[in-house]
């Protein structure tokens, strides 16, 4: 498997309602480092971080 696949394939939990029908709103939230997502179960917004297990190469 490569990256992007397994990017393309997760898919977020509602934190409210426990659903996992939601949809990408936005790829930015109120910060760089998370994103806005809309769930179609409970009609609310939330945001996500955006991490994907990896330390970031810091050039140090």
């Amino acid at each position: 498997m490569n990256d992007e696949s397994d990017a393309e394939q997760f898919v977020p939990t509602c934190p409210y309602c426990g659903s996992q029908d939601v949809e990408l709103e936005s790829a930015f939230g109120s910060e760089i480092s998370k994103s806005q997502y809309y769930c179609n179960g409970c009609h609310t917004m939330f945001e996500r971080l955006k991490y994907d297990g990896e330390r970031p190469d810091t050039g140090r």
